[in-house]
C-alpha cells in the first residue's frame, strides 16, 4: 500500500518536473490535452482558491486605505483582476459542488 502511494507521488513528481522542463517549448503541449496533474486538481480545493485570491486582492485594499500615487494604483489591477477571477471561480466551484451532492 505504501509502495503504491510512493509509486503515484514519484509519477506524479515525474509528470510535474516533465511540465516545468518543456512549459515553453512552443507546440509542446498544444493538442495533446496534458495539463499537470497538481494544476488540473487545483480546481477540486475551492478554498486555496479563495485563499489565493484573498492574498492577490488583499494589497488593493492597503493601496487605497494610504496615499498611493496613480502607477500604483494601475500596477494593483492586474493581480486583483486575476484574484477576482480566482475568487469567482473557487464560489462557482463550490456551489457545483453543492449541487452535484444534493442530486445524489
Amino acid at each position: 500500500m505504501v509502495e503504491k502511494s510512493k509509486n503515484s507521488l514519484n509519477k506524479k513528481l515525474e509528470e510535474l518536473k516533465e511540465w516545468e522542463e518543456n512549459q515553453y517549448n512552443p507546440g509542446y503541449y498544444i493538442g495533446t490535452g496534458r495539463v499537470p496533474k497538481p494544476v488540473k486538481g487545483i480546481k477540486k480545493r475551492p478554498l486555496f482558491l479563495i485563499f489565493l485570491s484573498l492574498f492577490m486582492i488583499l494589497p488593493l485594499f492597503g493601496a487605497l486605505f494610504f496615499k498611493i500615487s496613480a502607477q500604483d494604483l494601475i500596477a494593483f489591477i492586474f493581480p486583483t483582476f486575476l484574484g477576482g477571477i480566482l475568487f469567482y471561480a473557487a464560489i462557482r466551484e463550490i456551489f457545483e459542488e453543492r449541487k452535484r451532492k444534493l442530486k445524489k
